[in-house]
């Protein structure tokens, strides 16, 4: 749906596992030889003010990397991701917040190449603006389903998949139930990493185990501790990977224990 801007949503839990997770696993990957084609099917834009009146509002990063960033003595799989977060703010504190597209670009060579896909107009203006001149990327204003596969690697490359929508409606959870076949038919080798929210009410259940049904892969997922008070129906957030080496699998699942462990301390 054209009506979600992650802006508001900017650095929450679900953010820090999802970037903590993906960092692992471009930065590990950006060691091989092999040459990284990746591709975002939801771009969005690409880095967040965190002290816009957007991200203020929704004032949901205090408790994601807001609660992280100054833990000390977090193991070797989180540095990849905080190590950027403080990169892009030399001054302390939070302001800058990347998205996986600015990720994406920071732990990626100058020989991989990158493809992001965002329909929603004021999302796609600012991916161009933020990233725009990166001569790797590609920015298309389009269905990143539909785009997405009519992609291929070229020879030798690594492709790398990263799905990452709103799930705002039930469609969402269709759209993904239709294309993720036909995604892993289409790229026999790439890497396909799914980002999953978990609800409060189980809604995903049925979902995630299909996903797992599809095609051996890993999972690593954390929950929160329920928050009568809070307005939101989320109450975990989970990657869903198919292909990946199975040391950034052990990465992803002590990503994971961590963000679990340090959520019920709160």
């Amino acid at each position: 749906m054209l009506s979600y801007q992650h802006v508001y949503h900017a650095g929450n839990r679900a953010d820090v596992l999802k970037h903590a997770i993906l960092s692992a696993v471009l930065a590990g990957l950006a060691k091989q030889k092999k040459p990284v084609f990746y591709v975002e099917t939801h771009a969005a834009r690409g880095m967040y003010d965190l002290n816009s009146k957007e991200a203020q509002k929704g004032a949901e990063f205090p408790d994601g990397i807001g609660q992280l960033i100054d833990v000390k003595n977090l193991p070797a799989s989180m540095r990849p991701y905080l190590d950027e977060v403080k990169r892009l703010n030399p001054e302390g504190g939070l302001k800058n917040y990347p998205g996986s597209p600015a990720l994406a670009t920071h732990f990626l060579r100058k020989d991989d190449r990158m493809a992001f896909f965002e329909l929603h107009p004021t999302e796609y203006t600012a991916l161009t603006k933020n990233i725009g001149n990166d001569p790797r990327a590609q920015i298309r204003k389009a269905d990143g389903y539909r785009g997405a596969l009519s992609l291929a690697p070229r020879s030798k490359e690594q492709m790398v998949v990263l799905i990452d929508p709103s799930y705002e409606t039930l469609g969402d959870l269709e759209a993904l139930i239709e294309w993720t076949p036909k995604a892993l038919r289409r790229w026999p080798n790439a890497i396909i990493i799914i980002w999953l929210p978990l609800f409060k009410d189980g809604r995903e259940d049925e979902f995630g185990a299909y996903l797992a049904e599809l095609e051996e892969g890993g999972i690593a997922g954390a929950r929160w501790p329920d928050d009568p008070d809070s307005n939101s129906a989320l109450a975990g957030t989970a990657m869903i990977s198919y292909r990946i080496p199975q040391n950034l699998i052990e990465t992803s699942a002590e990503i994971a224990a961590v963000c679990e462990t340090l959520w019920a301390q709160e």
